[in-house]
């Protein structure tokens, strides 16, 4: 929800140099040093920060522009995808937890926070601060821009979507609405089994495995090495 770009090490970055293939990390609006240190909170329209983050790596003389991917983790399910179907210059797009609709979902971990339960992934004061808004009833307002639906079939480039079949956070039907709706001819849907391992949330029971999936699948997209 409000992670730090320094955690994309642990997120593929370190499997994808491997690759031959340089990693941007940046902390977006609701982000790391974006949230803490400067007070952006999130939005829902993440195609202007990532067009930003892909204007300031075409201007590179080091940077092959045609091909640059974006990716995201957890809430970056949602960022990603959306940025890869309003911002065309993505060569590729890969959602490591294929978020769909993040109302719904807020609206389905709130029916499980006010019966008791637990398993949530954020308690209801996280929400509020991410979003810059002063309580849930305000976030949940906000959070109905936070939709794929519509802005999915945009999508164009190559499609990569992991998901674990046991995520208490998103459920796996999100990611599989997600690559229902998503335009592109190249789409995959990557779900992992407890047998497989990495069937939690973003394969936090083992990440070893999911990163070297998303590095491999990048690889082959952007002209990279396989390990």
């Amino acid at each position: 929800l409000d992670n730090a770009k320094e955690m994309s090490v642990l997120f593929g970055g370190a499997e994808i140099t491997r690759r031959g293939i340089h990693v941007l990390a940046i902390d977006g609006p609701g982000q790391g040093e974006a949230l803490r240190l400067q007070g952006i909170p999130s939005r829902h329209d993440y195609e202007v920060p990532a067009r930003a983050a892909y204007d300031f790596l075409a201007g590179r003389g080091d940077v092959d522009a045609a091909r640059v991917a974006v990716m995201g983790f957890s809430m970056g399910g949602y960022y990603a995808p959306r940025a890869a179907a309003l911002e065309p210059r993505f060569a590729a797009c890969v959602a490591w937890g294929g978020h769909f609709d993040y109302h719904e979902a807020w609206v389905r971990r709130r029916k499980i926070m006010e019966t008791g339960g637990t398993k949530v992934s954020a308690p209801s004061f996280q929400l509020p601060w991410v979003l810059g808004m002063p309580d849930m009833a305000a976030c949940m307002k906000k959070l109905e821009n936070y939709r794929l639906a519509g802005i999915a079939e945009k999508i164009r480039c190559p499609f990569y979507c992991i998901h674990g079949e046991n995520d208490n956070i998103v459920p796996l039907e999100f990611a599989q609405r997600l690559i229902e709706a998503v335009g592109s001819k190249d789409k995959t849907l990557k779900i992992l089994t407890v047998h497989d391992g990495g069937s939690d949330h973003c394969q936090e029971d083992n990440r070893q495995v999911g990163a070297n999936l998303v590095a491999d699948w990048l690889a082959e997209r952007l002209g990279g090495r396989l390990a």
